[in-house]
C-alpha cells in the first residue's frame, strides 16, 4: 500500500514538475500564465472543498478578473461555478443535504431565464467572440446565467446565524477592491500585474461616452468602494445603531468600571467619510441611491417618531449651511455627484453633468418609438461586431456620435427600456414577478424572521425596495444589475433558511418560551 501510494504521488508530482519546468523556462505569456493558474488551482482544490462557499459570497461585489481566460470573465463567476459544482456534489454524496428552497422565486426565475435563453436561440444565438462566433453581446447573457446559477449557489447552504454578520461584512466589504483601480497613478509599473486582476477605470466619463469629453477628474472605484462600507454598516448596526453615542465602549483594551458609559462615535465617523469620499466618484446615481436606502430604512426602524429624526432634521439644515456656501470650493467631481440638489456648483460641473443628462433623454426619445417592433419577440442582447467597429472608427473620426454606438450595443441607461426591447413583454412580466416575489420573502423574513437578524432583515428589504425604486426611475441595465438583485435575495434566504412565516415565527416563540422542567433535588444535587 505504502509503495502504491509512493507511485501515485511520483506519477502525478514527476509529470508536473517537469510542465513546469518547461513553462518556466520558456518566454512568460498567455500559455505559461494558463498553467501556472491551472496548477494553482488544482493545489487549491482542498481548501476550496473547505471554504468554497465564503469565498464566493465574498467574492461576489468585487472588481477581480481573470485575465487568464478568453473574455476576462469576472472572479465571481468562477466562484459561482465552482461553489455550485461543489454542492452538487455535496448534495449527491449526502443524503441528509437539503438546498434551502423556495418555490416562489425559484418558479419565477425559472421562467426569466426560459425567456432570455429562448430569445436568445430566436436572435442569432448567444454571440461569443472566443468561441468563434460573428456576433458580440455574448457576455452579457453570461452575466445573466451566472446570476441565475449564483443564486442557487448562495441557497445551497443555510448560513448559522452566528455568523451571519461575518457573510454580510464579507458579502459587502468585497466592494472595496473597486478603488483599487485608482491607485494606478501612485504605483511602481513593476507592479502593474496588480491592475491586470483589478482593471484600473478609463479616466474621464466611465459610460460609452457622451457628448463632450470631460476635464473633470473622477474616481469611480473609490465611490463604489465607499458605497460598499456604508451598506455594511447599515447592515450590521442599522441607522440607530450608527448614531448611538451612548454604547460602551467595549473595544478597548482597558474596561470602565460598571455602569460608567462613554461615548461611540467610530461608527458615525466611519459613515460620514465614506459618504463625503464617494462624491469624489461624481456619479449622481450613487448619492441618490444612498439617500433612497436611507430614508427606505428610516421608515421600516420607524424614526420619524423619535426624538433622532428632529436630530437629523437639524444635522442636516446646518450641514446645508455650512456646505452651501462653499459648494463652490468643492472638488469638480463632488459639484457633479451634488449637481442635482439646488446648490450653486461650478459651471463646468453643472454642464458635464447637465449634458450627461440631455444625451440621455435624446437616447431614450429614439428607442421608445422601437418598443412595438420588439415587444413579443426581443431584440436580445447580441449584436453585430463588425457594426460595432465600423461605429466606432465612425465616432474616432467625428463622422457620427456616440449615442449610435450605444444603441447599437443596447447600452440605453434606462432600466425598463433596457429590459423590453431586449426581451420583450416576457421578460418584463418574468422580472416584475421575480421582484413581487423577492420583496414578499424579504418582508416576511423582517416580520417573521429570526429576531438575531432583525437589523440585517431590515436593511435588506430596505436596500432592496431602494434599487427597485432606483432601477426604474433613475439608472438601470438589466443585465448588470440582475446580479445584485438575485444576491440580496440569495443571501437573505441563506441567512434566514428559506422564507419565514407567522407560523414559523409562533413555532420559534412557542419552543423558547417551554418551561424548564424542574430537577429532583437529592443530596447529591449540592454535594
Amino acid at each position: 500500500m505504502r509503495i502504491f501510494r509512493t507511485l501515485i504521488i511520483f506519477g502525478i508530482c514527476l509529470p508536473l514538475a517537469v510542465l513546469l519546468g518547461y513553462v518556466v523556462a520558456t518566454p512568460l505569456n498567455r500559455t505559461g500564465l494558463g498553467v501556472f493558474g491551472l496548477v494553482f488551482l488544482l493545489f487549491s482544490i482542498p481548501f476550496l472543498l473547505r471554504w468554497h462557499y465564503p469565498w464566493m459570497v465574498a467574492s461576489w461585489n468585487m472588481s477581480a478578473l481573470i485575465f487568464l481566460i478568453p473574455g476576462k470573465p469576472l472572479f465571481w463567476m468562477l466562484m459561482v461555478g465552482i461553489s455550485f459544482l461543489f454542492s452538487l456534489l455535496h448534495y449527491a454524496m449526502e443524503k441528509n443535504k437539503v438546498y434551502v428552497s423556495v418555490p416562489s422565486l425559484i418558479v419565477p426565475l425559472v421562467f426569466l431565464a426560459a425567456v432570455v435563453l429562448l430569445t436568445a436561440e430566436l436572435r442569432g444565438g448567444v454571440g461569443l467572440q472566443v468561441l468563434g462566433s460573428t456576433t458580440a453581446g455574448g457576455k452579457k447573457y453570461v452575466y445573466i446565467f451566472a446570476a441565475t446559477v449564483g443564486y442557487f449557489a448562495l441557497t445551497s447552504y443555510r448560513i448559522p446565524p452566528s455568523k451571519a454578520h461575518l457573510y454580510v461584512s464579507l458579502f459587502f466589504l468585497g466592494g472595496i477592491t473597486s478603488a483599487i483601480g485608482n491607485l494606478l497613478p501612485l504605483v511602481n509599473p513593476a507592479f502593474y500585474i496588480i491592475f491586470a486582476i483589478f482593471p484600473p477605470e478609463q479616466s474621464g466619463l466611465e459610460a460609452i461616452g457622451l457628448a463632450a469629453e470631460s476635464s473633470i477628474t473622477r474616481f469611480g472605484g473609490l465611490s463604489v468602494a465607499c458605497a460598499a462600507i456604508y451598506c455594511a454598516l447599515l447592515a450590521r448596526y442599522g441607522i440607530r445603531g450608527i448614531f448611538d453615542f451612548s454604547s460602551p465602549l467595549r473595544f478597548l483594551p482597558f474596561q470602565f468600571k460598571e455602569g460608567v458609559q462613554v461615548n461611540k462615535p467610530w461608527r458615525f465617523i466611519f459613515f460620514l467619510l465614506a459618504l463625503i469620499v464617494s462624491l469624489l466618484g461624481g456619479f449622481r446615481s450613487i448619492l441618490i441611491l444612498f439617500l433612497l436606502t436611507f430614508v427606505v430604512q428610516f421608515f421600516y426602524e420607524k424614526l420619524f417618531s423619535t426624538r433622532l429624526f428632529p436630530v437629523l432634521i437639524l444635522c442636516v439644515l446646518l450641514g446645508g449651511v455650512i456646505v452651501l456656501p462653499m459648494a463652490r470650493n468643492l472638488p469638480l467631481s463632488a459639484q457633479r455627484a451634488l449637481s442635482f440638489l439646488p446648490i450653486n456648483v461650478d459651471p463646468l460641473a453643472q454642464i458635464n453633468a447637465r449634458s450627461s443628462s440631455e444625451w440621455r433623454w435624446a437616447m431614450w426619445k429614439r428607442v421608445i418609438p422601437e418598443i412595438p417592433q420588439y415587444l413579443l419577440l426581443g431584440k436580445g442582447l447580441g449584436l453585430n461586431f463588425g457594426e460595432i467597429e465600423l461605429l466606432a472608427n465612425q465616432v474616432r473620426l467625428g463622422q457620427t456620435d456616440n449615442m449610435e454606438v450605444a444603441l447599437v450595443a443596447g447600452d440605453y441607461h434606462n432600466g425598463p427600456l433596457s429590459l423590453i426591447v431586449p426581451f420583450g413583454i416576457f421578460g418584463v412580466i418574468g422580472f416584475l414577478w421575480f421582484l413581487v416575489a423577492s420583496v414578499r420573502v424579504l418582508a416576511n423574513n423582517y416580520r417573521y424572521g429570526d429576531p438575531a437578524l432583525r437589523n440585517i432583515n431590515r436593511f435588506f428589504l430596505a436596500y432592496y425596495v431602494a434599487r427597485i425604486i432606483f432601477f426604474f426611475t433613475v439608472f438601470g441595465s438589466f443585465y448588470s444589475d440582475f446580479g445584485p438583485f438575485l444576491s440580496i435575495v440569495g443571501l437573505n434566504v441563506a441567512l434566514n433558511g428559506g422564507m419565514q412565516t407567522r407560523d414559523s415565527s409562533l413555532r420559534r416563540t412557542e419552543r423558547f418560551s417551554e418551561p424548564i422542567p424542574a430537577r429532583k433535588l437529592t443530596s447529591k444535587t449540592f454535594a
